[in-house]
């Protein structure tokens, strides 16, 4: 059995779980875990309605929505599943075919809006951070051998660049593979904030991460205005 596991936050204005709850409950053989930060918009009724296993917790941190799930989990794969990204059917059956071949990977990335910088940042995140680096951040949609956490302990409860800490402790026990197909993602972040701000505050809180910055004041910078993976109160 595969798990699915969707670190999820008031996600129904984005109007990607709208698509991939009904695939995954059309899809044989999986187990879907919904991890919730208190919602208030319908996010978690919704996934109750499709008889999806809830869990609920108050935190700003995706990466303890992800552990949470990772533990709750019950298939040999894990398949950590960006909440404004989608897979096909093909995809995941791909996945459950193939698990007894895979340790770790990602699916290929694609954005769901044309414009030539996001096509190169699409690029550069499959063949260049993906490929080259082994690094993949949570809208490729990796998928984990259950038994690698027993190695590698979970990810670190990070505020941001969780996905990145996450593949260099998974780098440490193999390397990962990249599949096909693709894994369509929201530009929201782009179509919000423009296109080339969006690309240099991505690159400026690269910077600070480099440099050992504070992760939770580097995701208030991140979130604020759009609140998409979290949302901070003033003294937070």
């Amino acid at each position: 059995m595969l798990s699915v596991i969707i670190p999820t936050f008031n996600e129904i204005k984005n109007g990607y779980i709208q698509k991939t709850f009904p695939l995954l409950k059309n899809t044989n053989d999986i187990e879907v875990i919904i991890v919730d930060s208190k919602s208030t918009d319908g996010t978690t009724e919704l996934a109750q309605k499709y008889n999806f296993k809830v869990i609920q917790v108050e935190t700003t941190s995706r990466a303890k929505r992800l552990n949470l799930g990772i533990q709750s989990a019950k298939g040999q794969m894990v398949l950590l599943h960006h909440p404004r990204s989608l897979l096909s059917v093909d995809a995941l059956n791909m996945l459950k075919v193939e698990q007894e071949e895979l340790y770790w990977g990602a699916f290929t990335h694609k954005f769901d809006f044309a414009h030539p910088l996001l096509k190169f940042t699409s690029w550069y995140s499959n063949k260049v951070r993906g490929d080259f680096r082994h690094i993949y951040y949570l809208d490729h949609c990796l998928f984990i051998k259950k038994e690698i956490f027993d190695e590698i302990g979970l990810i670190p409860e990070l505020d941001i660049f969780e996905d990145t800490e996450l593949c260099k402790l998974l780098n440490s026990y193999c390397e990962p593979i990249r599949l096909d197909p693709i894994s369509i993602t929201s530009a929201i972040r782009f179509k919000s904030k423009g296109v080339f701000k969006q690309a240099l505050i991505n690159q400026y809180l690269k910077l600070r991460y480099y440099f050992n910055f504070n992760h939770k004041k580097m995701n208030k910078l991140y979130e604020r205005s759009l609140d998409l993976n979290s949302e901070y109160k003033e003294n937070d």
